[in-house]
């Protein structure tokens, strides 16, 4: 069986097929995509260039709400050098969640992920086995999951952020740190994960002091606003996740 692409569909020239792979109405495959055997680009879902889809994922199919019609022209838009192995499903928007769900660039998408409707992932992030995006989560730039990690509807992953194998979140996750178990805890920062970043010791300094002084101080988020205004960036931005969570932050492990 030859690939199936809609006729109102667009193909890169560039692009690889395989054996039996489906492209949906309105869809966009981008330059140099390869969809091996039996992958599936849903209908209204747009690759950037360069992505790999593995046999049996589905990047596309409709959202898993009651709500939606299944054949509303609901939008899927994937940045460039995507990575989804087999059985990975990724959900397009709903009217209810803005009508699109986003992924950023270089994402790397292990076997039988999935991303739920209205999921925003920025770019180089890092879902392991297993990992469930319920609808509406926000995973920001080079967060990672471990395998089988699930996150609540509504949750928020900060930048460089490290969620450990089988954690359960239910609350937002602030960068630069480590949560782990059910219901998860912060355990501290990603240490390992900075390094590899590339943040200055000076910097990850800062991050640890201003993680005791948010987590590990009796009352200490009440400080969250004057770090806002700290000069280092990267704890400006650790203490504006907090000050702007919505859910509420995970805490800290005896804390």
């Amino acid at each position: 069986m030859n690939a199936q692409v809609d006729p109102t569909a667009w193909v890169d020239p560039s692009a690889r097929l395989g054996h039996g792979v489906v492209v949906g109405a309105h869809a966009r495959v981008g330059p140099r995509c390869v969809l091996h055997p039996y992958a599936i680009v849903g209908d209204h879902t747009e690759l950037g260039s360069d992505c790999q889809v593995h046999p049996f994922a589905v990047v596309g199919g409709p959202a898993q709400d009651r709500q939606t019609d299944p054949n509303a022209p609901h939008r899927l838009i994937c940045g460039p050098a995507n990575v989804f192995r087999e059985g990975v499903t990724i959900n397009r928007g709903t009217a209810h969640g803005g009508s699109l769900t986003r992924l950023g660039a270089r994402g790397l998408y292990m076997t039988q992920v999935h991303v739920g409707h209205d999921c925003q992932v920025g770019d180089d992030v890092v879902l392991a086995n297993g990992v469930s995006l319920a609808g509406h989560v926000t995973v920001e730039a080079q967060a990672s999951l471990g395998g089988h990690a699930a996150v609540h509807q509504f949750a928020r992953i900060g930048r460089l952020a490290f969620v450990a194998a089988n954690a359960m979140i239910s609350r937002d996750v602030p960068p630069f740190c480590l949560a782990a178990g059910d219901r998860a805890t912060l355990r501290g920062l990603n240490t390992v994960g900075l390094q590899r970043a590339g943040l200055p010791p000076e910097t990850r300094a800062a991050l640890k002091r201003a993680y005791r002084a948010l987590f590990r101080t009796p009352g200490g988020r009440r400080g969250a606003d004057e770090l806002a205004r700290h000069p280092i960036p990267e704890v400006a931005a650790l203490a504006r996740f907090v000050t702007e969570s919505a859910r509420g932050v995970t805490g800290a492990r005896g804390g």
